[in-house]
C-alpha cells in the first residue's frame, strides 16, 4: 500500500508544493483580476495569507472534494466557472502533474513547446522552404466536449502516481454543473476554462503527434485541436488525411467542416489567424471578421450598460490598439526567416 504524499515529502518535494501552490494563487488572481464586485475571488483574497497553510495541508490530507460549477447567465451569454477555491485547486494541481504527463514537441501550445509564436514560425519555415504542395488544415469539432472520459482516466492511472493528485483529477474529470439548483454531470467530455483541460487535451492526443512527426514524406504541426499537414504528393496527402481521420474515429471526434481546408497550399490556407498565400502571409479573413463582430458586441454591451459615448469609444479603441498589436506580432512572426 502506497502512502499518501505528505506523509513521505522530502524536503525538494515540500518546496516545490508549497512554490506551486503559491504560483497558482498568483495566476488566479491575474486571471480574475476584473471580477465584479461580489465574485468570490475577493474572498479568497481576504483570508488568503491568514489560511493558505490549512487549505494546503487540507489538499494533501486527501480530504478536499470540488464542488459543481457554477452556471451564468448574463446579456445572452452562458457559460461556466469553477468557484475560486476550486480553480486555485486546479492550477497546483496542474502544475504538479505537468511534468509526468507524456507531450509531444510538435503540440506547441503546451509550456515550453513554442506556444502560438513557434507555431507560427514553424508553419511559416516550412512554407517557405518550397518543399511541400498541398496542404490540409482542420481542427476538431467540440473537442472538449467530446473527449471520452475512460480514455482520460486510463491516462491519469498509467502516468500520476500521487494519490491526492490523481484523486483531484479523477474529480475534476467526473464534474457536476450547478445552474440555478439544478445540479446535473455531463456523461461524456472534459470541462472548458480550467488549467488542466489545456494539459490533459494536449497529452490526450501525444499518440497522434508521434505518428505524423516521424513521417519524412510530410510536415506536420499541431496547436490544441488546431491540424495542419503539408505533403509533396497528392498519394501522400490522402494517406496522411486518411490516417488522421482513423486517429479522430478512434478518439470519439471528427473535424469541423467549416475550418477543414486541403488542396494546393497556392490556394492558401489559415493557420493561428494568419493566411498564407503567394501574396505573403495577411491576416486571415475569418480573424478580420472575429474582429468586427467582438467589435460590434462591445458597442452592444455598452450600450446595454448605457455608459457615455466617450466611454465606449474609449472601449473599442483600447480593444483596437490590443487587437492592432497582436495582428502586427502575428504577421511579423510569419515573415521571419529562421537561419538554417
Amino acid at each position: 500500500m502506497s502512502k499518501r504524499p505528505c506523509q513521505a515529502l522530502n524536503r525538494q518535494q515540500n518546496t516545490q508544493i508549497i512554490e506551486n501552490w503559491e504560483r497558482a494563487y498568483h495566476w488566479l488572481c491575474r486571471r480574475r483580476r476584473h471580477a465584479p464586485v461580489n465574485a468570490d475571488i475577493w474572498d479568497l483574497r481576504f483570508w488568503w495569507f491568514c489560511e493558505k497553510r490549512a487549505l494546503l495541508t487540507r489538499v494533501l490530507s486527501g480530504d478536499y472534494r470540488l464542488s459543481p460549477m457554477q452556471a451564468y447567465h448574463r446579456q445572452g451569454k452562458s457559460w461556466v466557472q469553477w468557484p475560486a477555491q476550486d480553480a486555485l485547486v486546479l492550477k497546483w494541481v496542474a502544475l504538479q502533474v505537468e511534468p509526468l504527463l507524456p507531450r509531444h514537441t510538435r503540440c506547441h501550445h503546451l509550456k515550453g513547446h513554442g506556444g502560438v509564436s513557434g507555431s507560427v514560425k514553424a508553419v511559416s519555415a516550412a512554407w517557405r522552404s518550397g518543399n511541400w504542395r498541398y496542404v490540409y488544415r482542420t481542427d476538431i469539432r467540440g473537442f472538449y466536449r467530446h473527449i471520452l472520459k475512460h480514455q482520460v482516466e486510463s491516462q491519469l492511472h498509467r502516468y500520476i502516481d500521487d494519490e491526492v493528485c490523481r484523486g483531484l483529477c479523477l474529480q475534476w474529470l467526473n464534474y457536476s454543473v450547478d445552474d440555478g439548483g439544478d445540479i446535473y454531470t455531463p456523461e461524456k467530455g472534459i470541462c472548458r476554462g480550467s488549467a488542466l483541460s489545456p494539459l490533459i487535451g494536449g497529452s490526450l492526443l501525444r499518440h497522434i503527434d508521434g505518428y505524423f512527426a516521424s513521417r519524412e514524406e510530410l510536415f506536420y504541426a499541431r496547436y490544441m485541436d488546431d491540424f495542419i499537414v503539408f505533403t509533396r504528393t497528392r498519394w501522400h496527402l490522402r494517406k496522411a488525411i486518411k490516417s488522421l481521420h482513423e486517429f479522430f474515429d478512434l478518439g470519439g471526434f471528427e473535424t469541423h467542416p467549416d475550418k477543414t481546408q486541403l488542396g494546393n497550399i497556392e490556394r492558401g490556407f489559415d493557420w493561428l489567424g494568419i493566411w498564407y498565400s503567394p501574396l505573403g502571409p495577411q491576416i486571415a479573413p475569418r480573424a478580420l471578421e472575429n474582429h468586427r463582430e467582438r467589435c460590434a458586441r462591445l458597442y452592444e454591451q455598452a450600450r446595454y450598460r448605457r455608459l457615455p459615448k466617450a466611454e465606449t469609444e474609449a472601449l473599442v479603441r483600447g480593444y483596437e490598439a490590443r487587437w492592432s498589436v497582436w495582428a502586427i506580432r502575428q504577421l511579423a512572426l510569419a515573415r521571419v526567416r529562421i537561419a538554417r
